[in-house]
């Protein structure tokens, strides 16, 4: 009764105020634009310039800036979405090769109990600690090849668009290393893109079921989707032990 009779006063206010004449819905817009502009600022910077060097990880605000104006760049979300629908509250996350931990931030860090998010570059994780930070979040700096992981007993682990960056016994190597420090019941998703000849790619895939095999070797089950983005392709798994 209270809150409604204190709403009942702040909509009287508000409509005698000269707030009621403040384009708010056009600032907010403006904003958004400003946003945007910053946004493709720091994509110009950062990826066409290479003022520090070629890129290691992707800063996912930039996408979040663009995104109002430019719809078909919906796709980051997915990866999130798709590693999302499986997770069951207080649960146990690996995040590795979590770049600027924007996925843990964002899709994960209101579900899980604890999130262990590695990677190998310090300045990605320096900026994922200061932009990203959330106390269900744990930070690791970990070379996935050598170096063993945080803890065990994950329930999910997330691998997104990194498997590309290591050849086939590292791959190898690696799901090894995710089965031993996950429960039986582990699912781990992720994603890669479509063959695409990228520089720094060790591997890649053209085919849906060239991942299914691969994964099939380790797990009891894996879906495999390939989906249109724009004008690229990009594949989302998920595989499970049981």
């Amino acid at each position: 009764m209270q809150k409604k009779k204190i709403k009942k006063i702040l909509r009287y206010i508000s409509n005698k105020l000269p707030m009621r004449f403040i384009p708010l819905d056009g600032l907010l817009w403006l904003l958004v634009w400003l946003t945007a502009k910053m946004a493709s600022l720091i994509l110009f910077r950062d990826w066409i310039l290479e003022s520090q060097g070629r890129p290691q990880f992707f800063k996912h605000k930039i996408n979040i800036g663009l995104w109002a104006l430019e719809p078909d760049r919906w796709s980051f979300c997915a990866r999130g979405v798709y590693s999302r629908e499986n997770m069951f509250d207080k649960c146990k996350v690996l995040d590795a090769c979590c770049g600027d931990g924007s996925y843990s931030y964002m899709f994960f860090s209101d579900i899980a109990a604890s999130i262990d998010a590695i990677d190998n570059d310090e300045y990605a994780l320096k900026y994922a600690k200061k932009f990203n930070s959330r106390d269900t979040i744990n930070y690791h700096l970990v070379n996935i090849i050598d170096m063993p992981m945080p803890s065990k007993n994950y329930d999910f682990i997330i691998w997104n668009a990194a498997i590309c960056y290591f050849d086939n016994h590292d791959i190898d190597l690696i799901l090894r290393k995710f089965i031993d420090v996950g429960t039986p019941e582990m699912i781990l998703t992720g994603m890669l893109p479509k063959s695409n000849g990228w520089v720094d790619h060790k591997t890649e895939f053209i085919e849906a079921t060239e991942i299914k095999e691969l994964l099939l070797r380790y797990f009891k089950q894996v879906d495999v989707k390939e989906v249109l983005e724009g004008q690229t392709s990009t594949f989302y798994f998920k595989a499970s032990r049981i």
